[in-house]
């Protein structure tokens, strides 16, 4: 069985960046065959849901910090132009 974990999306389902998507085994529902093996299990499961987590929040930071540095710069770029435009608008 797999766990599917998808992370990042606008409160519209768009996409801010490319979502970040990871997929771990977890056990079967099957695996919890009585009491005694509970703990051992779901220690299986829990583990490689965290680590998947773990994984999928890094990548998706990334992502955004990325989106974010763009969107910066696109913005600083904007600002630059048009303070070239007054300045040149200000010699003539």
């Amino acid at each position: 069985m797999k766990m599917q974990i998808t992370v990042i999306k606008n409160e519209d389902n768009s996409e801010l960046t490319e979502s970040t998507t990871i997929e771990v085994d977890i056990p079967e529902v099957e695996a919890f065959t009585g009491p005694e093996v509970f703990d051992e299990v779901f220690d299986h499961y829990e583990r490689g849901v965290i680590e998947a987590r773990n994984g999928v929040v890094e990548k998706a930071t990334e992502k955004y910090l990325s989106a974010v540095a763009k969107k910066k710069r696109s913005q600083s770029s904007i600002c630059k132009e048009e303070n070239s435009l007054k300045d040149q608008k200000s010699i003539l």
